[in-house]
């Protein structure tokens, strides 16, 4: 019965395709007398009813979707839909209960005038249907929408289907789904709003799944904090407080860019760093005036240093990086040694060595906080939004399609780089983690009065260049809450030409005003002019000389 066409009497009709639809935005509904019988007659009544009150629009985009239910309906039913959200859609998400624009959206999916209209239609039906579905079934648990699950009483059996289990620490096939599912709003100008501002009350509704695995997710975090206290012991002959007696250094693997490497070293050394360690794949390089500095040691990773086996096991190039660090680590006699990377800057605000001459006693290595340069301005950073107070709507305004999805609001890792005490015994360094009888040490510090400058995408042909070896690594490292970069990306296209992309990078990298204002306000932005290719050329004359 529910798809039996409605009945129409004499008079009975839908406006027609040249109506004026501003008055029906301009007029208020109010019961009319019911002078039919007519199924019709009393549909209008009953969308009145509901809608009484509010502008005649709503009512009336009732009116054409109860229509379009039904096996049969006036011919310009589908056209007077598609005008009424063409014409009058922005005020509609303005005015619309969310179960109307659901409703809304399920009639695109149904009779869309496009390919893209219906699928993204469908999709959203889909995904509105399963909330309904689970979150019905989830109020028989006795646990309110509001309530995460305990993260300590999960059931240790296997998923229906055979599906792999979620990682509450890792996961992020949540990000994953909305993420294509707001690259799929793009496709059609009309259903577009419409569909973002659905989207967009998914991930701002605080009852819903995707909050609740995010709160699980911050509990299991804490939960293993809190039981896995490891202080790595930091012996007396180790502690240093005497700026003229401490030795530093850095250390790093190089890429194909000689022009990266020479400024990573000059900078460095300008800073007065004992030691540049430059680990390098290539055999017979020609590393320039790298390897006349005396303060610059050039390692070949030959089999002396890494082994058939070893290269196997160590596919990654993150990997590599680590154990070379730790080889550094053994051979250097220095007192601390930092693991960057060559697009990695350390920004003190007093000499290093004075930074470091006031590190305390209990502390093993120093977590340094990261600053992302902004693309297209090389002396203009900011700190990683999550470290901030961002306002929700201050973020849904300045990165209205991707902010949601980048926490951070940065491209590059923004987790802390490690400076550890070099001469420490039983631990290893991977990425981003200093690790002490194999698990993770908690005895780090973070100075104030030192920073991090990463200059990870300084401009788009960068971005795009570095974008192969960057997706399957630094890209794939997930943040606290689970969700990556690459997730985000395999939801676009990436041909270089690609606007989708493009609008990507430019949103979530580029210093646009308001976005500059933002980060000013919240004593957040920095100015520094590295001045890499000075320092070079005093660096590379030094050698000559």
């Amino acid at each position: 019965m529910r798809r039996v066409p409605l009945e129409y009497r004499d008079g009975e009709t839908l406006p027609g395709l040249d109506a004026d639809l501003s008055e029906f935005r301009m007029r208020i509904t109010m019961l009319e007398p019911l002078t039919s019988d007519s199924t019709f007659a009393h549909k209008k009544r009953a969308l009145q009813t509901e809608f009484d009150g509010e502008p005649e629009i709503c009512y009336l985009n009732g009116l054409v979707i109860a229509n379009l239910r039904k096996d049969s309906f006036p011919e310009h039913t589908p056209e007077l839909f598609q005008k009424i959200w063409a014409e009058q859609g922005e005020f509609l998400l303005d005015r619309l209960p969310l179960r109307w624009l659901v409703s809304t959206i399920t009639t695109f999916g149904d009779h869309g005038a496009n390919e893209a209209q219906r699928t993204i239609g469908r999709s959203l039906t889909m995904l509105f249907g399963m909330i309904k579905l689970y979150e019905f079934e989830r109020l028989y648990s006795g646990a309110a929408p509001s309530e995460p699950h305990s993260t300590t009483q999960k059931r240790n059996v296997r998923l229906p289907l055979d599906i792999p289990a979620y990682s509450l620490k890792g996961g992020g096939l949540d990000v994953a789904l909305l993420t294509r599912l707001w690259k799929d709003c793009s496709g059609d100008p009309i259903v577009e709003p419409l569909a973002k501002h659905l989207l967009q009350a998914v991930n701002e509704e605080p009852n819903t799944l995707f909050r609740r695995l995010r709160a699980m997710a911050e509990e299991r975090v804490e939960r293993l904090e809190d039981r896995n206290q490891n202080p790595i012991p930091v012996p007396e002959r180790l502690l240093n407080h005497d700026p003229e007696r401490i030795t530093w250094g850095v250390a790093a693997t190089m890429n194909h860019s000689q022009d990266a490497a020479e400024k990573f070293a000059a900078h460095h050394l300008d800073l007065g760093a004992d030691a540049v360690v430059l680990f390098t794949d290539q055999k017979n390089r020609d590393v320039g005036w790298l390897a006349h500095h005396p303060r610059v040691e050039i390692i070949q990773n030959d089999s002396d240093l890494i082994n058939q086996d070893q290269r196997k096991k160590l596919t990654k190039r993150h990997a590599r990086k680590a154990y070379f660090f730790n080889c550094a680590r053994r051979f250097l006699e220095i007192g601390w040694l930092a693991m960057l990377d060559t697009d990695e800057f350390l920004l003190p605000d007093v000499p290093m060595k004075e930074v470091l001459a006031h590190v305390p006693d209990d502390a093993a290595y120093l977590d340094i906080p990261v600053l992302e340069q902004f693309a297209d301005r090389p002396t203009l950073f900011h700190a990683p939004a999550g470290t901030l107070d961002v306002a929700p709507d201050d973020r849904e305004a300045l990165y209205p399609m991707f902010g949601a999805y980048v926490p951070d609001l940065c491209l590059g890792v923004t987790a802390p780089r490690i400076m550890i005490r070099a001469g420490l015994g039983n631990i290893r360094l991977g990425n981003f983690v200093v690790k002490h009888d194999k698990k993770a040490a908690t005895n780090g510090y973070a100075p104030d009065t030192l920073r991090l400058a990463h200059c990870h995408a300084p401009d788009w042909d960068h971005f795009l260049e570095a974008l192969p070896r960057r997706y399957d690594e630094g890209y794939a490292r997930r943040s606290e809450d689970g969700r990556n970069l690459r997730n985000v990306i395999e939801a676009l296209e990436t041909s270089a030409d690609d606007t989708e992309l493009r609008r990507f990078f430019d949103e979530i990298a580029t210093p646009r005003s308001e976005v500059i204002e933002l980060f000013a306000e919240l004593g957040a932005l920095f100015e520094c002019d590295l001045a890499l290719d000075d320092k070079v050329a005093r660096m590379a004359e030094d050698c000559i000389q």
